[in-house]
């Protein structure tokens, strides 16, 4: 035929020569690509970070913080191999991986591990995570950061700080120092499996966190001319230490069937604070400097207790048939507490002239005792029997019944007004161990009415009971010191299980969601929830103190009217939308909002209502094959009312937010034959909170006035501005460049107290803690090495 001699060739050597040639380039591209699938490519990478300003807020998290030359070498491995990527055809199984990343930041992690596919696996794991919390922290206090004793410079003891406001103390100002302050965790694991048969398997975790430094935090000194008797308080803020470890222990077994599963595990997490309290020296603002008590004491607030929890865990399924699934989770748990109070308060006092501590009498008991039992249990069962429907039936049951003995403590009150210690403000008040019980049934529908549209709702039904097992010591006489203070008992109080004031609520909620295709590429979600619950109250009995000679009827409930929000009774309404257009291959937008309304109608004192709303539109677009843009604008609004009653009148306090957010990205590969990549992003969040205060007719004319009105704006203003890119040197190197712009602008009138520009504010010592504002430039530069 015409065509087949069209087609035809000789058989001549150089034709043959080609063929090969031909064949044998495309064997080769398929054997690399088939390598590229089933053999892991390992990388190593080497960087240099150089940062500006050393910010702790900058360098929260990220690691880029504490080296004064503003340097960091940096590091990034990926190593992988094993006879499964190379030898799997002869039976070899095993595979082995080496992984760290920001090796050298105060944010590194690394993890080995090694396998026998489908028989064993074992792994071990570290990573570092430091937060810094402040790089303008002052004190007057000496003492190291991570320690649990700071005392005073001699300057500001005795007669140097006799009647003086720390605030304004030119002494005190000019004993300021600066400290940083942070805590850093420290994780290290092992884990393991054992892969006994095709359908079971048993698997260990081991975990060890250690923490060390410290946090922020207040205490408040109490000092007067007798000693501690409450009559004069002064404020400060130390480094709380957080010299912490815990480990946890995970074993489990898991068996699979085939139309069933199970899994028994044990967990265990030991919990130990290397300090049982922390001792500080007050700052003496009464003129007490000898004579019956002293006038700068030592003295101690207690740190977390260490703890123990044990916790045994059922889980499994069991599938009636392909259609019919049922699911369940079971476990109990016990969470004991003992550390002994020795170390951890200032023991009781037992004269008039002793200046030993703020207990008036010794704790009743050497340690708390603590026994806490935990319960969950949950139930879940989805058919799809009937065509096109989704049923969906769940129970969940969490108990947490706390055993621990309640216990009368009594102590002098750091607000106290007394001159002496004959007539303290004493206060005597029980640990409060609460126990709480939450049973939910959830009832759930998925309709599919067409292929392009589906419906759902989902019924819901909370319970929630609170209660004391005991609460106030039988027989246990609140204390008295001397004669002259009687403290009246009050029979409701003691032995009684009504510790709670809401002691019960029940919650009904549902919630509706309907989805649509309307065309091609357009898809829409609608959805809306309404929520009710309502809370019942017990005010004779509840978790507050018995003080001074009052009667207990006037101490142990809420005022009348007020009721804590997150306990009050409320309603919530709910609406969510969005939707996905798909207008042509290369480009996509996505438009959601949701709004949610909450009203407390009980409530006639504290917050009365409040809403928050969210927008959110991005798009994305692919201009070209390795050409990507994409951009986002988020608004979010949240608003709360509240009242407050005084003795003028009612006042009303509105706080607003408001939080924008626009973002831009940009990547583009393939320039220069495929060598560069070129990427950009750019964020601007602009965010602000105002609080003002407003009162019933007349209020704010009085001499209360200065409640009235609206606080200075609170600010975070955020710019973010990342350009890099990558050149591929060759087959196995590539170099990375990348700058990195960031601004934050912070205002907060909170610092203002701790100013000395500003006079803080009488009885707190002064820190001259700043917002975190900065702007920070940071480069960096790597080079990425990949082999096989």
């Amino acid at each position: 035929m015409k065509n087949a001699k069209i087609f035809s060739f000789k058989k001549t050597a150089i034709a043959m020569a080609v063929t090969t040639v031909f064949f044998t380039n495309t064997a080769i591209a398929d054997s690399d690509e088939i390598r590229d699938l089933t053999q892991p490519k390992s990388t190593v990478q080497v960087e240099v970070i150089g940062v500006d300003q050393n910010s702790a807020k900058f360098g929260e998290y990220n690691g880029l913080y504490g080296n004064p030359s503003g340097i960091y070498p940096n590091g990034a491995l990926n190593i992988r191999g094993g006879g499964a990527y190379k030898n799997n055809e002869s039976g070899d199984t095993t595979r082995w991986s080496v992984v760290g990343d920001n090796l050298g930041l105060t944010s590194r992690s690394a993890s080995a591990s090694y396998e026998d596919q489908g028989n064993w696996s074992v792994g071990v794991g570290f990573d570092q995570l430091q937060h810094n919390i402040s790089n303008t922290y002052n004190t007057p206090y000496r003492g190291s950061m991570g320690g649990n004793y700071y005392v005073l410079p001699s300057n500001l003891t005795g007669g140097a700080s006799t009647g003086t406001n720390p605030a304004t103390s030119s002494t005190v100002i000019g004993d300021l120092s600066n400290m940083g302050v942070s805590s850093t965790r420290y994780n290290t694991s092992l884990s393991a499996s054992k892969i006994i048969d095709k359908d079971f398997n048993i698997s260990f975790e081991f975990n060890n966190l250690v923490q060390t430094g410290a946090k922020l935090q207040a205490v408040a000194g109490a000092v007067a001319a007798g000693g501690n008797a409450g009559t004069s308080q002064t404020i400060a803020i130390l480094p709380m230490p957080t010299n912490y470890q815990t480990n946890t222990f995970n074993l489990a077994a898991n068996w699979k069937g085939d139309n069933s599963h199970f899994t028994a595990s044990y967990f265990g997490s030991y919990f130990e604070n290397g300090y049982k309290g922390f001792q500080w020296q007050a700052f003496n603002t009464t003129g007490a400097t000898s004579g019956s008590g002293n006038g700068n004491p030592i003295q101690t607030i207690s740190t977390a207790p260490s703890n123990f929890l044990n916790q045994l865990n059922l889980a499994g399924g069991y599938d009636f048939s392909s259609k019919t699934k049922l699911t369940g989770n079971f476990s109990i748990s016990q969470n004991t507490q003992n550390q002994g109070f020795s170390g951890s308060y200032d023991p009781g006092v037992t004269t008039s002239s002793a200046n030993n501590g703020m207990m008036a009498q010794a704790a009743p008991y050497g340690s708390l005792n603590g026994v806490v039992n935990t319960t969950h249990a949950d139930l879940k069962v989805t058919d799809q029997s009937v065509k096109d429907l989704t049923l969906t039936a769940a129970g969940k049951f969490d108990q947490r019944d706390n055993l621990t003995q309640s216990n009368m403590y009594n102590f002098f009150a750091v607000d106290g007004t007394s001159s002496t210690r004959n007539t303290p403000h004493m206060s005597n008040i029980p640990n409060t161990p609460e126990s709480i019980k939450q049973a939910q049934i959830l009832l759930g529908a998925d309709y599919r009415i067409t292929n392009a549209q589906r419906v759902s709702l989902t019924l819901e039904n909370s319970n929630v009971n609170r209660w004391c097992n005991q609460y106030g010591t039988p027989g246990q006489t609140p204390a008295t010191y001397y004669s002259s203070a009687t403290i009246a008992t009050g029979s409701t109080f003691y032995n009684s299980s009504g510790c709670m004031p809401a002691n019960a609520s029940v919650q009904n909620s549902a919630n509706a969601l309907y989805k649509v295709k309307v065309v091609d590429g357009v898809n829409v979600k609608l959805g809306a929830g309404y929520s009710n619950r309502q809370t019942t109250w017990d005010n004779t009995n509840s978790m507050m103190a018995i003080s001074g000679n009052s009667s207990p009827s006037n101490w142990n409930i809420n005022y009348p009217g007020f009721y804590p929000f997150f306990e009050a009774s409320r309603r919530q309404y709910s609406g969510k939308g969005s939707v996905d257009w798909q207008t042509t291959e290369q480009l996509s937008f996505t438009l959601g909002g949701k709004y949610t309304s909450d009203t407390y109608p009980n409530s006639v004192y504290g917050v009365q209502n409040g809403y928050s709303w969210s927008l959110n539109l991005d798009s994305t677009y692919a201009y070209a094959e390795a050409g990507t843009i994409n951009a986002y604008v988020t608004q979010q609004s949240m608003q709360r009312v509240l009242s407050d009653q005084s003795t003028v009148g009612v006042y009303f306090n509105q706080l607003q937010t408001n939080a924008t957010t626009i973002g831009l990205g940009l990547k583009q590969g393939g320039l220069l034959n495929g060598k560069v990549t070129l990427n950009a992003d750019a964020t601007l969040s602009l965010a602000n909170s105002i609080y003002n205060t407003t009162s019933t007719p007349g209020v704010c004319a009085t001499a209360n006035a200065g409640y009235c009105g609206s606080a200075p704006g609170i600010q975070n203003n955020l710019a973010i501005l990342k350009l890099g890119g990558n050149y591929q040197l060759d087959k196995n190197s590539k170099l990375g460049m990348q700058y990195w712009y960031q601004r934050l602008y912070s205002s907060d009138y909170f610092y203002n107290a701790y100013s000395v520009s500003s006079g803080g504010v009488s009885g707190i010592m002064p820190t001259n803690q700043t917002a975190p504002s900065y702007a920070v430039n940071a480069v960096m530069v790597n080079y990425t090495y990949t082999f096989d």
